[in-house]
């Protein structure tokens, strides 16, 4: 009983001091709540300006809500009196609005009905409105504000969430907005790219940066720069803020990945893992697999791309980067199935369109793949070095198809991309080869081979090539080196045996044409060089006098001219090399008509060396002043001319055939010569269609950051009660009489006892 009454009477005090002080009380408590709400307002709008709401769920910002929440109820308990509901709801509808509850917020707010003379009350609730996406109605209380800089670009903020971005536009154009840290420079910026002004929003967000070095800032800009391929600039920008924010640093980390840095983003993207940060570890992940896919590590590479896998979902970039490693791997049908996978999923992802053409490629369905090459072309990048394998693979599918052009063009492509790029260039020669202009196609196979040097079938085409231009002796040396890369290789043992015989080993080479016309006698160019090698180990003979030796190789190469042309009529020079043995069997009317059915420069020469022969000096010297005509630095031509002109066939011929193997003349048309002209035999060789196992190293999928937003300021403003009016009114005195209580076991005492307080 004592205790209660001490506590009325405590409570009275409280009351008494109350009425004597309460002003000062309420201006205490009210400035202590404008100081949290100040303290508070950086924070939340930090969290709009980084895009980073996880900011109002840190420990501090809810220990200074539940400040404010304490403060503004203690304000609240001295302060209030009725009058005062306006200010009361607007007050505690701001308090919501930094908790996190917008739309009660605003709620509170719509069922005031404010007037023209709350200006800041309508600015609270066009703020709360933001908040709640109510853009239009927004904008409504903003243009009742006072009219400040807060409030034009919030008014901007809410054209631009509602898209109307031409309005903004017109809108930025007749107004301004100093003083708000860049915040108007960036929104414009954000107005103009949504419009797909990039370089007038580069220029804006330029003067963003300017007024205020924000992350926010930075990142956008460096976003506008990876989209329209500046990179390096984007990696500046990125690298100003990775050190103090993961975000920009996993930005930075994929910036470098775009420039093909994968050592530098490898170690940037560690040392984000090294952190405790796991808000972007599934995309460090990504980004250290994509990193070792560039350096080739590719078993690391997919180990990363499974870690990334266990946090992220199945994105395109995530699904393209293992179907990547597959195909360096050349499991074919497993890439085809993760980039059709992806394609399902996301039609418009292109590099995976990429990614399927090479699984088609590497399964020879080239046109499936060109197909596929069609859907994906706006993300072929000709001037990245990193696309060449793509256009390699493109343009190989296209020569497959018999689209040369096409073909061609994008050999070229890939060779201005990597100038070492021997599979383009070695597959530029084959197109030269088709299109019969031989000196291109040597040159660019000379240039693949110093790329390349362990594939058979470019020495063997590049040595048929150097027997187009009678280079015999440096054919030689290819064909050898093609023979010993790959002895099963056909045409290289052709060309073998053919300067075999151009090097004066007539028996190597006629042992090897004869084991060759066994194991393929389907093929017409080896039974036409075998016949060559016959004829010249006839003129062997015949210079010995070994006339029965010499007519019957005479006659194996008849035999010989007879199939090859029988097994590929269309091969119409074959009848000059049956025109020379029908010579040599001194049947001239056959001779005259073989030379006639393929009448070149080579027959013509042929012709001339007949005539010769059966002294018939003015039709020689026709037939071989037109073959001059034709070619006027064949050295078989000016040769032979020369020999007719001055009339010393015969003391040449005499001279070539007492000759022994340490003869001056190289050439054996001039050695094994029966009359000391040169005829010519026409060699037939085949070139081989090249494919390589491609190398296959597709471009990353770098990650694309599409954080577009707009920045808004929040500034709400509480609002003070009115002051409360001191009451100077004369008060009535009240007395308090004693009471007399009577105390259980105590002897007649009156009065009440305090207790004594310690």
């Amino acid at each position: 009983m004592v205790q209660k009454i001490y506590l009325l009477v405590m409570t009275g005090m409280l009351l008494m001091l109350r009425m004597l002080v309460p002003q000062q009380v309420s201006a205490q408590d009210f400035g202590e709540c404008q100081r949290l709400v100040k303290e508070l307002l950086p924070v939340f709008n930090r969290s709009f300006e980084e895009n980073n709401p996880a900011l109002l769920r840190t420990e501090a910002y809810q220990r200074g809500v539940r400040s404010l929440q304490a403060a503004y109820a203690a304000y609240h308990r001295l302060a209030f009196q009725p009058s005062d509901s306006v200010q009361r709801m607007n007050n505690e509808a701001v308090v919501l609005a930094l908790s996190g509850n917008y739309q009660k917020a605003l709620h509170i707010m719509e069922e005031l009905d404010l007037g023209e003379k709350d200006p800041q009350l309508r600015y609270n609730r066009g703020l709360f409105a933001l908040l709640s996406g109510k853009f239009g109605a927004a904008r409504n209380d903003f243009s009742a504000s006072p009219g400040g800089s807060e409030a034009t670009l919030n008014t901007l903020v809410t054209l631009g969430k509602q898209k109307k971005y031409q309005e903004a536009a017109s809108f930025a154009s007749d107004n301004s907005a100093k003083n708000t840290g860049g915040k108007w420079n960036f929104n414009v910026g954000m107005v103009h790219k949504y419009s797909g002004r990039m370089e007038d929003a580069v220029d804006e967000i330029t003067a963003a940066i300017r007024q205020k070095d924000e992350m926010a800032y930075r990142l956008q800009r460096g976003d506008i720069f990876m989209r329209t391929g500046n990179e390096k600039r984007a990696v500046k920008d990125f690298e100003k803020v990775a050190r103090t924010h993961p975000k920009a640093q996993i930005r930075y980390a994929n910036a470098l990945l775009s420039l093909n840095q994968f050592g530098m983003a490898k170690a940037v993207f560690e040392k984000y893992l090294e952190t405790d940060d796991r808000t972007f570890r599934g995309d460090a992940y990504l980004g250290m697999a994509h990193s070792c896919y560039g350096l080739k590590q590719t078993s690391e590479a997919q180990r990363y791309y499974k870690l990334a896998s266990t946090l992220k979902r199945e994105t395109p970039a995530l699904q393209s980067g293992i179907a990547n490693t597959h195909l360096s791997k050349h499991e074919y049908q497993t890439a085809f199935t993760l980039f059709d996978r992806v394609i399902k999923k996301d039609s418009t992802y292109l590099p995976a369109y990429l990614g399927r053409a090479v699984a088609h490629y590497g399964q020879k369905r080239y046109d499936l793949a060109l197909k596929d090459f069609k859907k994906g072309e706006k993300a072929l990048n000709a001037d990245n070095k990193f696309f060449a394998d793509l256009f390699v693979t493109k343009a190989f599918s296209e020569y497959y198809l018999k689209q040369g052009a096409q073909a061609q063009e994008d050999f070229q492509t890939a060779v201005k991309l990597d100038p070492t790029r021997y599979e383009a260039l070695a597959g530029l020669s084959g197109i030269m080869i088709d299109q019969k202009r031989y000196s291109e196609a040597g040159q660019f196979m000379a240039r693949a081979l110093q790329y390349e040097q362990g594939y058979d079938r470019m020495w063997s085409n590049y040595g048929n090539l150097l027997l187009h231009f009678d280079m015999f002796k440096k054919g030689y040396q290819v064909f050898k080196k093609a023979v010993s890369l790959n002895p099963a290789n056909v045409n290289a043992q052709n060309g073998w045996g053919v300067t075999l015989l151009e090097n004066d080993q007539l028996d190597k080479s006629m042992a090897l044409f004869d084991s060759l016309v066994r194991e393929k006698p389907e093929l017409p160019f080896l039974h036409n060089n075998h016949g060559i090698v016959q004829a010249y180990i006839g003129n062997r003979h015949a210079q010995k006098h070994q006339v029965n030796e010499a007519n019957a190789r005479y006659d194996g190469s008849f035999e010989d001219f007879k199939l090859a042309m029988a097994a590929a009529p269309g091969r119409k020079f074959y009848n000059v090399n049956q025109g020379n043995v029908y010579r040599y069997m001194e049947r001239y009317e056959d001779a005259k008509l073989s030379y006639q059915n393929y009448q070149d420069k080579s027959a013509l020469n042929n012709t001339a060396v007949m005539y010769a022969g059966q002294e018939r000096l003015k039709d020689a010297k026709y037939y071989l002043g037109v073959a001059i005509q034709i070619d006027s630095l064949h050295r078989v031509f000016q040769y032979n001319m020369t020999v007719l002109v001055k009339g010393k066939q015969k003391e040449m011929m005499r001279l070539v055939a007492s000759s022994d193997e340490n003869s001056p003349f190289s050439d054996i048309g001039i050695k094994y010569s029966r009359d000391g002209f040169v005829t010519i035999y026409l060699y037939d060789y085949e070139y081989d269609v090249l494919s390589f196992p491609g190398r296959h190293y597709m471009p990353l999928p770098v990650s694309e950051y599409k954080e577009d937003y707009f920045i808004p300021e929040y500034d709400f403003k509480l609002v003070a009660y009115e002051k409360k009016k001191a009451d100077n009114s004369k008060k009535k005195r009240v007395r308090y009489h004693s009471q007399k209580v009577k105390m259980p076991g105590s002897r007649n005492r009156s009065g009440t006892k305090c207790p004594v307080l310690f």
